[in-house]
């Protein structure tokens, strides 16, 4: 990621670059305005995730957002046996985000995807 991000990060556009697993990821305390997390969160058990989740609100500033865009499966979960990734249903996300002390500002779906793929859920939390 480095190397590919040379250019943005002499320029200033990346202020900073983690190399670290989510499971391990503590965000500077009260910093950011928005955590993004898009197909990445697959990879974490659901206890990792809510303690990622936690850590990521002490990292918000105050009024911030964590936004997930995941896939999501039309059961509680699809184990993926060659990645060992796991896609949740979306009553799944959203019991994670309640024990995560998150409340759902807003979530939709995406729209205009082929047929046969997975379904895909945008959420917008702040802390409760």
């Amino acid at each position: 990621a480095a190397e590919y991000l040379q250019s943005e990060r002499s320029e200033g556009r990346v202020g900073g670059m983690f190399d670290v697993g989510l499971q391990a990821f503590t965000p500077v305390q009260a910093r950011y305005d928005v955590v993004w997390c898009q197909w990445v969160l697959s990879h974490l058990t659901d206890d990792d995730l809510v303690a990622f989740f936690k850590r990521c609100t002490t990292g918000l500033a105050p009024g911030g957002f964590i936004c997930v865009k995941e896939n999501v499966a039309g059961t509680s979960y699809v184990v993926d046996s060659e990645d060992s990734s796991v896609t949740r249903s979306a009553s799944v996300f959203e019991s994670l985000f309640q024990k995560s002390g998150l409340s759902i500002i807003e979530k939709q779906t995406q729209t205009d995807f082929p047929d046969g793929l997975f379904e895909v859920k945008m959420w917008a939390l702040q802390p409760k």
